[in-house]
């Protein structure tokens, strides 16, 4: 079965894929941490995060564990990745990884109460991250609440001068990995030139005019297409959408990092919120036609209205005699008719 860690002979654990998912539970995880007899355990994350309870007790557990934690970042530790990050006595990431951290977010269906109880949940986790990044680095919690509120990305460089990591490695050689012959043929011919054109770049004379190369492809901001394609596909891997990069890497208004690292992420969001609504087969076609997130919402709730407009709500006829006009029922499609014109005319 495919889980989203693994215990390596030499004492590491390896986080390489969403935490809490494909039903491991961090039972698993601390069960085999249990089972490592060295006074030392290494961790190796590359996660763009998940559960954040897995994630809080496994950070409970190696802090818990008597044993010096030695983490690494390989690529990402993302939200609930960042917290296991942690747990580490030491912290080292390569110069080209990263850390995100953001406050705790959900997908809740119900009513004002309902609604509230998961506001004052969701509360309660956050000043839970809070305590827990502020124990780490040593900032003031008001600094962290700020770092949370607007989801913070750092580089390996900031998060060791933030307090997130204790040591910058160099840099780990970024190599793209994937199967062309899954490609479009016109991104295999793309990424066919690119790859004749890095042949040809001298390298004392990188930036030399395309007129003096070969068959020279390059995308609007000066970066090489086959360099480009490369980061397109490592940062849609670590958020878990790599069946996109093609899509990106082609994509004109993606031509720099951050534009495809906003993209995927709020891709991430809305494949997460097609699950939770139940519409899970909405996620691709979402993404494919690069629907903003706002739309994204809207399209799930519509899909969700059309269900409810099927289903009669209305009560049963009585056998009494009316006594004058009887109020109809409140129905749940016609609140989400409702707030989609009010959104529409805003």
């Amino acid at each position: 079965m495919k889980t989203w860690y693994n215990l390596a002979a030499n004492d590491t654990l390896t986080v390489f894929d969403d935490i809490g998912a494909y039903g491991v539970s961090a039972k698993s995880f601390l069960d085999d941490l249990k089972s490592i007899k060295a006074e030392a355990v290494n961790v190796e994350i590359n996660s763009p995060g998940g559960d954040v309870f897995a994630g809080l007790a496994i950070y409970n557990g190696l802090r818990a564990s008597g044993k010096k934690i030695n983490v690494k970042v390989m690529g990402i530790a993302a939200s609930a990745a960042s917290l296991v990050a942690m747990a580490g006595d030491e912290i080292e990431m390569p110069e080209n990884a990263m850390m995100m951290i953001h406050n705790p977010w959900t997908f809740a269906v119900g009513d004002a109460d309902e609604l509230r109880a998961t506001a004052d949940v969701l509360d309660k986790i956050g000043t839970s991250l809070v305590t827990t990044y502020a124990k780490r680095t040593g900032k003031d919690e008001d600094e962290i609440k700020s770092m949370l509120d607007t989801e913070t990305w750092l580089s390996a460089q900031e998060a060791l001068d933030m307090g997130f990591a204790t040591k910058v490695l160099p840099a780990v050689e970024a190599r793209a990995s994937f199967d062309l012959e899954r490609l479009p043929e016109r991104a295999r011919v793309a990424y066919a030139l690119a790859q004749e054109d890095a042949k040809d770049v001298d390298p004392e004379h990188p930036d030399a005019d395309e007129d003096t190369r070969h068959g020279s492809v390059s995308n609007e901001v000066g970066v090489p297409a086959a360099t480009h394609a490369d980061q397109v596909v490592e940062v849609s891997a670590a958020l878990g959408m790599e069946a996109y990069a093609a899509q990106w890497a082609l994509d004109p208004k993606l031509a720099d990092l951050a534009a495809v690292k906003a993209r995927a992420a709020e891709a991430r969001e809305i494949k997460s919120l097609c699950v939770l609504a139940k519409r899970e087969a909405m996620a691709d076609q979402l993404i494919r036609k690069g629907t903003p997130l706002a739309e994204a919402r809207a399209a799930i709730f519509a899909a969700m209205e059309d269900e409810e407009a099927h289903v009669d709500t209305s009560p049963q006829a009585s056998n009494t005699q009316s006594q004058g006009a009887q109020p109809a029922a409140v129905k749940t499609s016609d609140i989400w008719a409702a707030r989609r014109k009010h959104l529409q005319g805003a």
